[in-house]
């Protein structure tokens, strides 16, 4: 039986993320969790529809917004969670302070607990989950935190479940990795991900192989308008800022979380200076 891939958008209106349910013949595999407790309750009620028990989860990365709500898949922990043991680490790292920074910002709506990855995987494993295998990339600090991987489901669906890696028709997040490495790693990882057929990721519409080049010119337009709006010096003043924030909304008028192109600007800036001598 080929699988079969359901996708669980979060109602939740600025990231709007993605969060996906593979059944099987007999079983459920979950990939990534959401952010808010009504979206993992939701996601949770779906999985349950199908009346399949969840053999396993699968964190991509780290970031709230993907791990927070294994809370309401797996309280206890007592389903295998899998994780590159840097995701691990850093959700150990960054969740006290984004509890600080985001509860009173979601209110009840914040998971305030998170659990934990207890299925660690390292780069080059083929883990078996619900009889079906995933290859797994550790694509490292090149994507949008320094902890992210790739999990390529090898059967017919010819699927690759690639976390924040590429933003489709959305405007990135870049406060958290390099947006260097990361451009590195779209050319890097073009040849393994040729082979499959559908990328799905964190937030926007499942995408391809097109997309890789559509991610990359993004970031190089990001780049040079940064330092177009800065006079090359990548600091910003309220005016520029908002001169820089027009440009890219008006070269991509209809990509969603608009707020992350101002969000994002500093972080290049100061990258891209850092390489400047």
């Amino acid at each position: 039986m080929q699988s079969k891939i359901h996708v669980y958008t979060s109602g939740e209106p600025m990231l709007k993320v993605n969060a996906f349910i593979i059944e099987t013949a007999k079983e459920l595999v979950i990939v990534d969790t959401t952010l808010t407790s009504s979206d993992s309750k939701a996601l949770k009620q779906q999985a349950d529809s199908l009346d399949k028990p969840i053999a396993g989860i699968i964190l991509t990365h780290g970031h709230p917004d993907h791990v927070a709500g294994t809370y309401n898949l797996a309280p206890k922990g007592d389903i295998p969670i899998f994780a590159l043991s840097s995701v691990k680490k850093l959700m150990e790292e960054t969740e006290e302070a984004k509890h600080k920074q985001w509860a009173a910002v979601f209110g009840s709506e914040w998971i305030p607990k998170w659990v934990y990855p207890n299925q660690l995987v390292k780069d080059g494993d083929t883990v078996k989950i619900a009889g079906l295998n995933f290859n797994v990339q550790d694509i490292g600090s090149g994507g949008d935190c320094d902890a992210n991987s790739l999990w390529l489901l090898e059967d017919d669906n010819k699927a690759a479940f690639i976390g924040d890696f590429i933003y489709s028709k959305n405007h990135t997040y870049m406060n958290d990795g390099s947006i260097l490495r990361w451009i590195a790693n779209l050319e890097k990882y073009a040849p393994v991900l040729k082979d499959f057929k559908t990328y799905y990721v964190g937030h926007g519409a499942s995408c391809d192989f097109a997309s890789i080049s559509k991610q990359k010119q993004y970031f190089l337009n990001y780049c040079n308008n940064v330092l177009k709006a800065t006079d090359g010096t990548g600091i910003f003043n309220e005016e520029s800022r908002k001169t820089f924030e027009q440009t890219m909304l008006t070269i991509y008028p209809d990509y969603g979380c608009q707020f992350m192109v101002a969000l994002s600007a500093d972080a290049v800036g100061k990258e891209l200076m850092s390489h400047s001598h």
